[in-house]
């Protein structure tokens, strides 16, 4: 798996008949400050990796011909199509740590769960167009936008941890943390510092280098992370749609979430589509009833994609 997510008073109801853009605007003025986490400098002053966009096997003939087949689709059904195009595609953990450098690898041969969710929010901004090279170069801005942290390519730069990944794609446009407002929504204070205190568990820490640079981030890293408890989630199913991106809450020392995938709603079914370990790319039934059966979890985190309109990806990202 590619981070630190393990193998396995206001609260606005957004129901699913309500519009996005009420909804959204809603969220832009009762949105809860969030604390800015400054990542250290790196060590030497300079990114280590190579930003060069990297197509693993024929990911780059599949990310054509996911562009092409969903080019027009609103944003939430364009995500399902997509996750639904890639079921049954096996699953690969840390495939980002296999070279001696970071480089920015666009792979949609096989996924863990978080490179799922990521890599298809980037296909889904990388459509409408004029040309397949045109998607393609948008597809590698948004996924090294998503990915890094100020776009630079390096292994601490990468947004290691779930809720930080979704805090700064947040910030660029791709998505709006629903959970805050939804009904029975809860909140804790976790400080994130699994990578630090397990570097064994990740080949890329075997570098001083590395070790040094995640221990400095992770010294003070502290969120706060909303999230609804495992048994106020029945009454904000109503609340979801199809696309919607959900995270696992886990109690797991140092961690945030341990599993993301997409939702897929269907006459008041709530349903998952995501890379689960040992089954690759898969469609779960009663995504409730799912969350519920998985070690450790005590609550889950919502997040609504925006629609592409307005969010820039390219070679060189904007921020």
């Amino acid at each position: 798996m590619r981070k630190p997510i393990l193998l396995l008073g206001l609260t606005v109801l957004v129901t699913a008949g309500a519009s996005f853009t009420a909804a959204h605007l809603l969220l832009r003025t009762t949105m809860p400050a969030t604390r800015t986490v400054v990542s250290p400098p790196l060590p030497g002053g300079v990114a280590l990796g190579d930003p060069t966009p990297r197509f693993v096997g024929d990911s780059r003939e599949k990310a054509m011909a996911a562009i092409d087949a969903t080019a027009w689709d609103r944003m939430n059904q364009g995500l399902i199509r997509l996750a639904r195009r890639f079921e049954g595609f096996p699953y690969k953990a840390f495939s980002l740590d296999g070279g001696e450098k970071e480089q920015l690898l666009l792979d949609l041969t096989h996924f863990d769960c978080f490179l799922f969710v990521e890599q298809l929010l980037a296909l889904a901004n990388s459509r409408k167009v004029d040309t397949l090279t045109e998607g393609l170069e948008r597809f590698a801005g948004h996924v090294r936008q998503l990915r890094y942290e100020k776009g630079e390519v390096d292994y601490c730069r990468r947004q290691h941890y779930f809720t930080r990944w979704a805090e700064a794609a947040e910030r660029n446009g791709y998505l709006v943390n629903l959970t805050p407002f939804l009904p029975g929504a809860a909140s804790r204070t976790v400080a994130l510092n699994y990578m630090s205190t397990h570097p064994g568990s990740y080949g890329p820490m075997k570098l001083e280098r590395n070790r040094r640079c995640i221990g400095e981030l992770e010294r003070n890293l502290v969120v706060n992370q909303p999230y609804i408890p495992l048994a106020a989630l029945p009454g904000v199913l109503p609340s979801l749609r199809t696309g919607d991106i959900f995270a696992l809450v886990t109690k797991v020392p140092g961690l945030d979430v341990t599993h993301v995938g997409f939702l897929e709603v269907n006459g008041g079914k709530v349903d998952a589509i995501h890379a689960v370990e040992g089954a690759g790319v898969k469609h779960s039934e009663n995504f409730a009833a799912y969350a519920a059966k998985v070690p450790d979890v005590i609550g889950v985190a919502i997040y609504r994609p925006r629609p592409n309109e307005g969010v820039v990806g390219s070679s060189k990202p904007h921020r």
